[in-house]
């Protein structure tokens, strides 16, 4: 476990991304209770985590951005609190790691059918998940390398562009050419972080209309969930929690 303490970056009330380690998935929660120990955290039990049967002992994947820093906390399930509303669940955190903040725009977690391409001429393409999304990069995972399927050039002296297809739904997609900027292995497949270098104008409206809806969907859950949460003073209250 790092130096630093959940009290030094997060508070109750704080809106958080959570997942199960072996799910891609990520889920928007809010925080209701740390412990005064700083090893514990209370999230909102969302009905995704219902539907994939979360349970006592799972690993569970937290991430939380500064203007900053980011900060990612690991931990296990301790409780699952379902006998009561709104329903909880409490992580025991054993990992903190803390990292600069180096993108130029918020970036939103998406789950959404991708084509990576060398080029925009090419017919077909690799398939991918894009991850999340910002006004000026994404993420996304492939099963393989995509320099090897795609035989970009490996000169590590030279930027690596690529074309990349993104399917919001079966009659709504943005494309975008965009440069490489890291790569890393994971458990099912390989991540990719790209920056924007050139999108079309009809892409650049599509985008943008796909980020004005998740920041609503964003401000839609907070004032939902805090508001809920303020009239239930106890979550306030670790110490009667924990």
């Amino acid at each position: 476990m790092s130096d630093v303490r959940l009290r030094e970056f997060l508070k109750e009330g704080n809106i958080i991304r959570t997942k199960l380690c072996e799910n891609p998935n990520w889920v928007t929660n809010i925080v209701y209770a740390i412990d005064d120990e700083f090893i514990e955290i209370d999230i909102g039990l969302e009905k995704d985590y219902i539907d994939n049967i979360i349970m006592i002992g799972d690993t569970m994947k937290c991430k939380y951005t500064t203007d900053n820093n980011e900060y990612t906390v690991i931990g296990w399930v301790t409780r699952i609190n379902n006998a009561q509303q709104p329903q909880s669940l409490t992580i025991r955190v054993h990992q903190i790691e803390v990292f600069d903040n180096k993108r130029d725009s918020y970036r939103y977690d998406v789950y959404l059918s991708a084509a990576v391409k060398a080029n925009r001429r090419d017919s077909k393409g690799v398939f991918a998940i894009l991850t999340n999304v910002s006004r000026t990069g994404a993420a996304f995972v492939v099963s393989k390398d995509v320099e090897d399927m795609l035989k970009i050039n490996n000169d590590s002296g030279q930027d690596k562009h690529i074309f990349v297809e993104v399917y919001i739904n079966t009659d709504t997609l943005f494309s975008f050419e965009g440069v490489i900027m890291r790569k890393y292995s994971r458990e099912r497949g390989i991540e990719y972080g790209v920056k924007f270098v050139d999108m079309e104008i009809d892409s650049e409206k599509t985008l943008n209309d796909l980020l004005i809806e998740l920041a609503n969907k964003d401000k839609e859950f907070y004032n939902k969930r805090s508001g809920f949460w303020s009239k239930n003073s106890k979550f306030n209250q670790t110490n009667s929690r924990l």
